[in-house]
């Protein structure tokens, strides 16, 4: 009724306006014009004070709402596109006259929403409730078990850390690979923990063999160590020391083999094996060097010794007539005298090799079956 009033109050202003207007161009009476006028504004007046105030609406599609498996929810509903909604005093912007809001419950607890709807000073007001799912409760209880179960596999990494052995990272293990999500900072941890596991295994097996090979793999690891890596170098050093002693052991060991062969032997190849073997000793062996020395002495005699022999055998074997050939042989096989030892097969010109050596003619050297040995009569 009061708009009503307002609308004629109003068309009548407008009228009796347009009157005034032309009564003032024709210059007519103009009284009942400002009177028809001031009551259209009176009805004016009096249908604005008789209209009532816009009262906001607020409708929800959902009193009671239940959440998805993740604790989501919407609360969502329409109101005047001119009011200010708010839920639980926060302002929501509204697309038209419709709004969504989300929810997302972090407990088992169900969750009241309150939602008011201002406009001209009037407000409306509804409640909505939201509770978690079944699903949304399902999830929460794994996720607590989760971090219960978390907990036991950080504490039990934490000592696989501080005491690395193989019972405690086993038993961080089997904890985190129980865990149903995958935490990339855990197997970090558990990383570190695994190479230095294998790391002190390394060093182990280099310990035990004392090999080169062993303990330059167990060096290469240490460099890359995480946990007590100067526990692990004062092992590597120790083991380094060793393996050098004994590197050094094997050396002399060698040179004393080659240079007593060359002693039995005495030739030109036993000699230089003899001499190269000393000379790779970490540190110089005088007696060793010595031994070589006099290995090279007997091999300078023999050569000498051998082309006195050659010498005198060429002699011979010119002065020696064609007819006298045979009777000259028999004389000089009884004349030449060589060397022999008690359990040999051959006859020598010098002493070649270990044993005892007592003169004998040739004639006599031949009668025992006695043969020439290869290296004095070449």
């Amino acid at each position: 009724m009061g708009m009503f009033i307002f609308v004629i109050g109003f068309l009548t202003m407008v009228v009796s306006g347009i009157f005034f207007i032309l009564g003032l161009i024709k210059k007519k009476p103009l009284r009942n014009k400002i009177v028809i006028f001031m009551g259209g504004f009176l009805l004016l007046i009096g249908g604005a004070l008789l209209t009532p105030a816009a009262t906001p609406e607020l409708h929800i599609d959902e009193a009671e709402l239940v959440t998805n498996e993740q604790g989501e929810a919407a609360i969502t509903g329409r109101t005047n596109p001119e009011a200010q909604l708010t839920i639980n005093g926060v302002e929501v912007s509204l697309a038209d006259e419709t709004f969504s809001y989300a929810v997302q419950l972090e407990d088992e607890e169900e969750q009241e929403f309150t939602l008011q709807a201002s406009m001209g000073g009037i407000t409306k007001e509804e409640v909505v409730t939201v509770k978690p799912s079944r699903a949304f409760l399902a999830s929460l209880q794994a996720e607590k078990q989760e971090q219960e179960a978390l907990v036991k596999a950080e504490t039990a990494l934490a000592l696989a850390e501080t005491q690395p052995n193989q019972k405690n990272y086993d038993e961080a293990v089997t904890l985190i690979h129980a865990l149903s999500k995958t935490y990339e900072d855990l197997a970090t941890r558990l990383a570190v923990v695994e190479d230095h596991l294998a790391i002190g295994k390394a060093l182990d097996t280099a310990e035990a063999s004392l090999e080169r090979s062993d303990f330059d793999q167990a060096k290469e690891l240490v460099a890359q160590a995480v946990l007590n890596k100067e526990t692990f170098e004062s092992r590597l050093s120790t083991v380094e020391t060793k393996i050098s002693e004994k590197e050094a052991e094997a050396l002399v060991a060698e040179a004393v083999q080659a240079v007593e062969a060359a002693e039995a032997e005495p030739t030109k190849d036993t000699l230089a094996r003899a001499e190269d073997a000393v000379a790779r000793l970490k540190t110089p062996d005088e007696e060793l060097a010595a031994r070589t020395k006099t290995v090279a002495q007997t091999i300078t005699a023999n050569e000498q010794a051998a082309a006195q022999a050659k010498a005198e055998e060429e002699r011979q074997a010119a002065a020696a007539v064609p007819e006298e050939n045979q009777p000259a042989a028999a004389s000089n096989q009884a004349q030449t005298s060589v060397l022999v030892t008690p359990t040999g097969s051959k006859y020598h010109t010098r002493k070649c090799g270990n044993g005892t050596y007592t003169p004998a003619t040739l004639a006599e050297a031949q009668s025992r079956g006695l043969t020439p040995c290869a290296k004095c009569f070449p």
